[in-house]
């Protein structure tokens, strides 16, 4: 038995992590983190933080080089975070230490892996948000199980527009490396948390779809609910503590779950042949009308 059955060589299909997999990778982390301490470097040799010469020899240098995931196991272990070691092997693999020493210029190692781990999150967003969209018009157009279901999966969809909007965010440079991300400034607002726990939800709103149903992806599909209810809890046992060393490795332990639940729950439920109970035909009128003006149709009618 693997960690996980999105990560088996047999059972990952049935699974279906789909894209996600890739993204959330060792080698997408590493690379989301040095496009960070590259872009952050630009930023400030620009302002005139540090020397322009530097800033610009870090960002072209970020682009360039490649650093090993597995090189960083020990610094981790003894920092809690891969950040340090990140650091030191990109001094290393630059070999320009007069520009190197400028390296993550007062930021902590926390805010570049936050950072960092937005731009991941944006992708994964996006992938999800991609995958909602068919799902939605199939479920307007399917029997009264799928009609009830997508008037939640459509204000998850709202939900997630505004998440896209508010909580993708840098942790640290202000608005200069915002704009250079393509991330909003600093909010002080636990994105990431919001985040998990956004597509633990759609998880769960979608589970229904498989109770009843003995097709294989029925199956997994109220599987991947179950799962989801039991990261909600964790989330929000964490939430108190949030900045924490303890609540960042939760989130460590959670958010890979839930988006790889999410997006394999999306995958499942589109495949899933419709309800033999029709809708009344003025329901699936209404929701495939919210599909077109948005939230507050949702939040009228939708009970």
């Amino acid at each position: 038995m693997t960690a996980t059955p999105h990560d088996s060589a047999a059972l990952h299909k049935l699974f279906a992590p789909g894209e996600l997999s890739r993204l959330l990778s060792d080698t997408a982390e590493v690379r989301a983190a040095m496009i960070v301490l590259g872009a952050l470097a630009k930023a400030q040799g620009a302002a005139g933080e540090i020397p322009e010469v530097a800033g610009k020899a870090i960002h072209r240098a970020s682009m360039e080089l490649q650093i090993d995931p597995g090189g960083l196991a020990l610094g981790a272990a003894r920092e809690g975070t891969a950040i340090p070691a990140l650091i030191d092997a990109f001094k290393a693999e630059m070999m320009a230490p007069e520009y190197a020493q400028h390296l993550g210029h007062g930021c902590t190692s926390d805010e570049i892996e936050d950072t960092a781990l937005m731009l991941r999150l944006r992708q994964a967003l996006s992938r999800l948000g991609t995958l909602m969209a068919p799902l939605l018009e199939q479920l307007a157009d399917a029997g009264a199980e799928e009609i009830a279901c997508g008037w939640r999966l459509l204000a998850l969809r709202d939900e997630l527009r505004a998440i896209e909007a508010e909580m993708l965010c840098v942790a640290t440079g202000g608005e200069e490396l915002a704009r250079a991300l393509n991330l909003a400034p600093p909010s002080g607002e636990d994105g990431a948390q919001a985040i998990a726990d956004w597509a633990a939800r759609l998880t769960l709103a979608l589970a229904p779809l498989g109770l009843g149903r003995s097709a294989p992806r029925a199956a997994v599909l109220a599987a991947l609910g179950a799962q989801a209810s039991g990261l909600l809890v964790t989330l929000d046992a964490a939430a108190p503590a949030t900045g924490t060393p303890a609540a960042r490795h939760t989130l460590r332990l959670v958010m890979g779950q839930a988006l790889l639940g999410a997006e394999s729950a999306l995958i499942h439920a589109s495949a899933l042949p419709g309800s033999p109970l029709r809708a009344e035909p003025h329901e699936a009128a209404r929701l495939r009308e919210a599909l077109k003006t948005g939230p507050a149709t949702f939040s009228q009618n939708a009970k």
